[in-house]
């Protein structure tokens, strides 16, 4: 699902990329279609401040909000991320915490009329070995050879930072960049 399936602008204009990551306050939620059907949600997505959630408390306490469990790779806890249940970090010991849609608080996990949340912050490095294996085996055969070859498209369209600047194709993150900077008390 690319963004411009669970966003829209405020305004009616049509959804352009680069103004959503520039402007993402000026859009709003879509995802109501997906929430009302779906069983399990897995998000994965990179969070801007002032971009809409995907749904308020208030609509996962509708009796259309169809979603059992949520599966937050992102783990951006609330209320600085995309999913207003997401209320902590939970553990590879312990991945799964209830969350009740009524009073929006954390209850155990499997309960009749709460969402399972898994929010393994470090989700993405508890890769079992044969992952590890497999992704190594897939970088040396795909990856090396872009490296060796100088210029390459694969290797510039991934390239986050060059020359201490953002490349064009993260130019989106600049506001992240410079408010982390600002925080930290760097001079950008």
């Amino acid at each position: 699902m690319n963004c411009e399936h669970y966003v829209a602008r405020k305004d009616g204009k049509p959804y352009q990329k680069e103004n959503f990551y520039h402007h993402p306050g000026s859009y709003k939620s879509i995802f109501s279609p997906y929430y009302k059907v779906a069983d399990i949600m897995v998000n994965g997505i990179f969070y801007a401040a002032h971009a809409p959630l995907f749904f308020t408390m208030q609509e996962m306490a509708q009796p259309d909000f169809n979603i059992q469990v949520i599966a937050d790779v992102s783990c951006d806890i609330a209320p600085d991320g995309s999913v207003p249940s997401t209320l902590k970090a939970s553990t590879i010991a312990d991945p799964v915490f209830g969350f009740d849609p009524s009073t929006g608080r954390e209850t155990a996990p499997y309960q009749s009329g709460c969402i399972d949340m898994m929010t393994i912050d470090n989700l993405p490095n508890e890769m079992p070995r044969d992952a590890s294996e497999s992704f190594g085996g897939q970088f040396l055969k795909e990856i090396l050879p872009e490296l060796i070859r100088g210029r390459s498209r694969v290797i510039s369209h991934a390239t986050i930072a060059q020359d201490g600047h953002l490349t064009s194709y993260f130019g989106h993150l600049e506001d992240y960049v410079n408010a982390y900077a600002e925080k930290a008390g760097i001079v950008v």
